[in-house]
């Protein structure tokens, strides 16, 4: 049988040992995802796009801050400007998305950027994106290459 004490102290250390597995949950739990795509690019472009919305299924805004892939060197998240007539893309820290709402991540607008591909992206691959959010917590989406979509950006620059 247990002593007293050494119960409040094993209850202590459960208690302590958990807390961080439940920190680590986070923004990402209130996360869901739709229409994720990486678009396929020919087999000697050096980069490619991902897109997909992101929904807070929470009553708290979150911050979408990074991504990371294996299939590229660098993964950054990157928006639209416009230059006179012509649209750069540029990086951003973070997109943040309201409670209870939606940011589309889409073509000519904001979206995740995967810079020196390590290999072509063949269409109907899979291509594992972990979104990263501003408290630390990951959301590992699984998103298929695409051919280049008939609205693609005209005049368009890095």
């Amino acid at each position: 049988m247990l002593s007293k004490n050494t119960l409040h102290l094993a209850i202590a250390f459960l208690t302590t040992s958990l807390a961080p597995l439940t920190l680590a949950a986070g923004m990402a739990d209130g996360v869901a995802i739709e229409d994720a795509y990486v678009r396929q690019m020919p087999p000697a472009a050096p980069n490619s796009a991902a897109f997909l919305t992101v929904i807070n299924t929470t009553a708290t805004p979150i911050r979408l801050t990074g991504a990371r892939s294996e299939v590229a060197n660098t993964v950054e998240l990157h928006d639209h400007i416009r230059d006179g007539d012509i649209l750069r893309m540029r990086r951003i820290d973070g997109v943040d998305i309201p409670a209870g709402s939606r940011a589309a991540l889409a073509p000519g607008g904001k979206h995740v950027m995967l810079i020196g591909l390590k290999q072509p992206l063949k269409a109907g691959a899979m291509v594992p994106l972990l979104l990263q959010f501003s408290d630390g917590s990951e959301y590992t989406v699984h998103a298929p290459v695409t051919p280049i979509r008939a609205a693609a950006m005209p005049g368009m620059k890095h």
